[in-house]
C-alpha cells in the first residue's frame, strides 16, 4: 500500500508547529515568571492539540481499515512525545 499522500505534510506540521515556538521562546526568554508561565502554557496545548489530532487521525485509519496508514500515522506520536517531554522539562527547569 503506498504513503498516505499527506503524510509528509502532517510529518512537516507536527515537527515544525512545536520547533517555531521553542525556537521563539528560547531567542526571547521571558522577563517574569507570568510570561515563563504563559510559554509553558502553550507549549502544553500544542502537546495537547496536536495529540487530538494525531489520535483522531488514527482513530480514522482504524475504523477504514487502513492498517499501513494507521501505522505511520502513529509515528506521529514520536515528536509529540518529545514535545511532551520538552515541556515538563521547561518547568522543572
Amino acid at each position: 500500500m503506498n504513503s498516505n499522500p499527506n503524510m509528509k505534510l502532517r510529518w512537516l506540521v507536527i515537527c515544525l508547529i512545536p520547533l517555531v515556538s521553542i525556537a521563539a521562546f528560547t531567542l526571547m526568554p521571558p522577563e517574569d515568571k507570568a510570561q515563563y508561565m504563559i510559554n509553558g502554557i502553550i507549549l502544553a496545548c500544542e502537546a495537547t492539540f496536536l495529540f487530538k489530532f494525531v489520535l483522531f487521525e488514527t482513530i480514522k485509519h482504524h475504523l477504514k481499515d487502513e492498517p499501513e496508514w494507521k501505522r505511520q500515522t502513529l509515528l506521529l506520536f514520536i515528536p509529540i512525545f518529545l514535545l511532551i517531554g520538552y515541556t515538563v522539562y521547561y518547568f522543572l527547569h
